[in-house]
């Protein structure tokens, strides 16, 4: 389980679930949010991680459950 697995996962299922995803532009803007949400070092995004596309992708990796911002953030890059 990495970060980068579970970014690839979420980008994924985005661009299958939602029409707006298929703009690379606009996907690429919602992963940077989703990014600096998980970067304390940024300071945090516009990111809400209780979405069911952030479960899916969890589980995707080998997650169990519902992911927590603390499991999310200390997956190694």
């Amino acid at each position: 389980m990495t970060r980068a697995a579970f970014l690839q996962h979420y980008e994924a299922l985005l661009e299958s679930k939602y029409p707006w995803a298929a703009s690379p532009e606009k996907r690429a803007g919602f992963m940077a949010k989703i990014t600096n949400t998980l970067d304390r070092d940024r300071g945090g995004g516009p990111w809400n991680p209780d979405a069911p596309t952030t479960v899916e992708a969890w589980r995707a990796i080998g997650g169990s459950g519902k992911p927590t911002m603390k499991a999310l953030r200390a997956l190694p890059h």
